[in-house]
């Protein structure tokens, strides 16, 4: 299977190759293409708001949810798209008649951006027709973009953004101290349990069903990253040596690492869960947390939707969040800052850039006192909070933070 997809890979090459001379339309649009789906549609919004910043023209194409055929991105084909952007798999999935959309796009020198929001290891084992010559890729972090140019493509065009962006849903015009004392509110935790992967349940499956070394360096390498909140998650992998054999088989290489990332995010989650337990917070989650049935004092509320969850950040005080790669800011943290309330966030390589603890956010670490003290703060102390809360105001439109590295998308359009 790995070699037809490598001559596949090469004969996709050599046809993007050809790539022939664009219509005489002058290239206007940057085009948006997304399935129907409430997170797409943030996604949409957040990028036509930079997009309008800077005075860029955009059109959204609505991808048929089912079935590769998707006649509708033929609208990009006529020579007036800058670039088309995508978001994870839909565009490599996406077919114009007997065509790769991805391959009739280079054939008409059409720019095609694929934005990843997942880690590359979950993402480019499901991509069928990408390669460096019919895509330029975006990632959610630097340590992201690093592993896909080591492991994947190391010749592709390639950049970061930092999250997804700000929504205007949990914006609000300013963060007065009345306002902020009578949010009901003490504290939100919006963390999903299920990934990508499935439940801890299914990646604990896949990793016992590896072979045997590699079932202990996997093994070893989630004890190695879970308290590890600097450093790339494939480093704690064979001492980020894999052996050749291992990359002589990329696909089994990714599946390692992903299996590692996901138990080692989900095992973070309960602990924070475990811990939260013990205060009247609000939990969002797909799956109700143990600990939570446990002790009683936590609310659960399940299956929310991003942009409810958004809106429901102007009514609390402080937000956890976890992020997916230690260099990440996630959206959840875009957006507690859009609504001024205090973010609680791991204290990683990325929020060290842009907070300090006790003055514009509270950071944690694992298996330490930290998350509960942050806990205990928020929620017992919300004149302090609101001190942070407000500082923290300061920084919702700081360059690197709101659109960060979306510069980016005009740069990969060449």
């Amino acid at each position: 299977m790995l070699d037809l997809r490598r001559r596949a890979h090469r004969r996709l090459d050599r046809i993007a190759n050809r790539i022939w001379p664009r219509p005489a339309l002058k290239a206007q649009y940057f085009y948006i293409a997304g399935c129907d789906h409430p997170n797409d549609r943030v996604y949409w919004e957040n990028l036509k708001e930079f997009f309008d910043s800077i005075g860029a023209a955009t059109r959204q194409i609505m991808l048929k949810n089912e079935g590769g055929q998707r006649p509708e991105l033929l609208q990009c084909i006529e020579g007036d798209a800058i670039a088309v952007i995508g978001h994870n798999w839909h565009l490599d999935h996406s077919w114009i008649g007997g065509t790769p959309f991805l391959v009739r796009a280079a054939l008409d020198g059409i720019p095609v951006i694929q934005w990843f929001h997942d880690h590359p290891s979950a993402i480019w084992p499901r991509l069928m027709h990408t390669t460096a010559k019919n895509s330029r890729f975006l990632f959610q972090s630097a340590y992201s973009e690093r592993y896909f140019r080591r492991f994947i493509l190391p010749m592709c065009a390639s950049g970061w953004t930092a999250g997804t962006g700000a929504t205007q849903y949990s914006r609000i015009a300013e963060c007065g101290r009345d306002d902020y004392m009578g949010r009901a509110i003490k504290c939100v935790l919006p963390l999903n349990l299920r990934r990508s992967g499935g439940t801890l349940a299914d990646a604990e499956q896949r990793l016992e069903n590896l072979p045997g070394e590699l079932c202990a360096a996997a093994t070893a390498a989630i004890e190695s990253a879970y308290h590890d909140l600097l450093a790339p998650i494939e480093t704690h992998f064979f001492d980020d040596a894999p052996p050749p054999q291992l990359l002589d088989t990329p696909d089994l290489f990714h599946h390692c690492i992903q299996i590692i990332e996901e138990i080692v995010q989900i095992k973070r989650r309960l602990e924070v869960f475990a811990v939260a337990a013990e205060f009247p917070v609000l939990i969002q989650s797909d799956i109700t947390p143990p600990a939570v049935t446990d002790k009683g004092v936590a609310t659960v509320d399940l299956g929310v939707s991003m942009t409810e969850t958004a809106t429901r950040f102007k009514d609390a005080r402080a937000v956890v969040s976890l992020s997916h790669v230690n260099d990440e800011v996630h959206n959840r943290t875009l957006n507690a800052l859009n609504a001024g309330a205090v973010n609680i966030v791991e204290d990683n390589a990325a929020h060290r850039r842009f907070f300090t603890h006790g003055v514009n956010a509270l950071l944690f670490t694992y298996g330490d006192n930290s998350l509960h003290e942050a806990l205990d703060l928020v929620c017992s102390r919300p004149d302090r909070a609101y001190e942070i809360a407000k500082a923290a105001m300061a920084l919702r439109d700081d360059p690197g933070l709101k659109f960060g590295g979306f510069n980016n998308f005009v740069t990969l359009a060449g």
